[in-house]
């Protein structure tokens, strides 16, 4: 059994001098990773959940909070209660400590489509026309005898 402990301590600062060297010391902590990935990750995927749920359910409000310009209750909502929590769990580096986790400009970027907008062709308005006189009515009439 001793030679089992030793065998365990030896190996566990042989890993420990090894991961030393492989990271920024000065961007670490042991304890905040620890607590990261026990308490603050599952706490983060529950509130992406959660939010999720509350999003789906107050939907409808969302709809008639969206009707007056500029129409974009359902993108902040979304990121409040989704996206946040959920860039937080799942996209955020472990022991990053930056809440709400905004991702670096070179990761994850979208391709956005830019649409030229429409010009349309300047249209000359119509004048309008007066009416015909009473005269040019009469001389196009039919008679009737």
């Amino acid at each position: 059994m001793s030679k089992f402990i030793r065998f365990f301590v030896l190996l566990v600062l042989l890993s420990q001098a090894t991961m030393s060297h492989a990271q920024n010391l000065e961007k670490s902590d042991p304890g905040f990773l620890l607590l990261d990935i026990v308490l603050y990750r599952p706490l983060g995927t529950v509130a992406t959940v959660v939010g999720a749920t509350a999003f789906v359910g107050i939907s409808p409000l969302i709809g008639l909070a969206s009707i007056p310009n500029p129409h974009d209750a359902f993108a902040k909502t979304a990121a409040i209660l989704v996206l946040a929590p959920a860039a937080y769990t799942f996209i955020r580096p472990i022991g990053d400590r930056e809440f709400p986790y905004v991702t670096p400009p070179t990761k994850h970027k979208m391709t956005v489509i830019e649409k030229k907008p429409v010009v349309k062709e300047d249209v000359q308005p119509v004048t309008p026309t007066s009416p015909p006189s009473s005269l040019e009515q009469s001389s196009h009439s039919v008679k009737v005898l």
